[in-house]
């Protein structure tokens, strides 16, 4: 429930597809109606026979293509949630939690001990050297 709450758990996949099929209903419902309403209106005569074919050819290219455009743009949604969640998984993978940011203060001496550079002590022919990790000395 928790992660419901802070958006880690997306159910908005679930409800794009609930869309995207009521959307293909609508899209296909109105590619038929205007296809046979132009078809009517041809065989009645009623209206200008090159009209009417052209009112026919936009009824079947909205079935057609308004729902192959009605489709990519779902799953561009669809795709963008899935990044989400892919990502959440890696941040738990590697644990990423633990690396967030601290919000207390951080104690001068303790970022001076992590930035100051370990000392090593390099063995030359019986001599001893104090370097530094970087080799410089």
């Amino acid at each position: 429930m928790a992660a419901y709450f802070s958006f880690e758990r997306m159910i908005t996949t679930g409800f794009v597809k609930v869309v995207y099929f009521l959307g293909f209903l609508a899209i296909t419902a109105a590619g038929v109606a205007l296809a046979v309403w132009a078809g009517m209106q041809l065989n009645d005569a009623r209206i200008d026979r090159m009209l009417g074919w052209q009112y026919v050819a936009a009824g079947v290219g909205l079935v057609v293509i308004g729902n192959v455009i009605w489709r990519v743009f779902c799953e561009l949604w669809v795709v963008m949630f899935e990044i989400h969640a892919e990502l959440v998984s890696v941040r738990y993978g590697l644990n990423l939690n633990a690396l967030r940011v601290r919000e207390e203060p951080v104690e001068k001496e303790a970022v001076e001990e992590v930035v100051r550079p370990r000392e090593v002590v390099v063995h030359n022919e019986g001599a001893q050297h104090h370097a530094s990790v970087l080799g410089l000395s």
